[in-house]
């Protein structure tokens, strides 16, 4: 799959409910194309669900959150892919939030406010909970991240202090 392609090719979504007496039934089989808020041939995002709470009710119709960045509401779960393109970065931020990721595609570096850095290949996992953090792609390839975003509770500080989000804006 080449750069120019993961970057802007929309991501296929099957979505599943039930029929009033149960029966399970396809909902939607859609593509979802990548919104690029900081322009073409910069860093795309498909948001495909959120939800605004946890537990969730499966019988919610799904949002159409085409065109929007990923943002997790405080007690709810978003699910998303990130295409970082290359020789790109994402500036420090923080979301309140516990995030699961998978690296689909390429790989990215992981940087902490301390300086500390890690590299993440495809097919590897990061869990991270609320920290600052940049991302770097350092290579010539598209790094596409799947990513499931869960509401948290603020980081609340041994002096009383709570940490807040820093996101970055469109």
């Amino acid at each position: 799959m080449s750069s120019s392609n993961t970057l802007h090719s929309g991501a296929r979504v099957i979505v599943t409910t039930h029929k009033e007496d149960g029966a399970s039934v396809f909902h939607s089989d859609r593509v979802v194309e990548p919104f690029s808020p900081f322009g073409l041939g910069r860093s795309s995002f498909s948001v495909f669900d959120a939800r605004p709470s946890v537990p969730v009710n499966n019988l919610e119709e799904p949002k159409d959150l085409q065109k929007t960045l990923p943002r997790v509401p405080p007690t709810g779960v978003t699910f998303c892919v990130t295409n970082m393109a290359p020789r790109q970065s994402a500036p420090m931020h923080r979301t309140i939030s516990l995030d699961y990721a998978v690296v689909l595609s390429g790989e990215i570096v992981l940087e902490l406010d301390g300086g500390e850095e890690k590299t993440v290949k495809a097919g590897e996992f990061i869990v991270q909970q609320g920290v600052n953090h940049a991302w770097h792609n350092r290579t010539d390839e598209v790094c596409r991240i799947a990513f499931v975003m869960v509401g948290s509770e603020k980081i609340k500080l041994v002096d009383g202090r709570e940490l807040e989000e820093t996101v970055f804006k469109k």
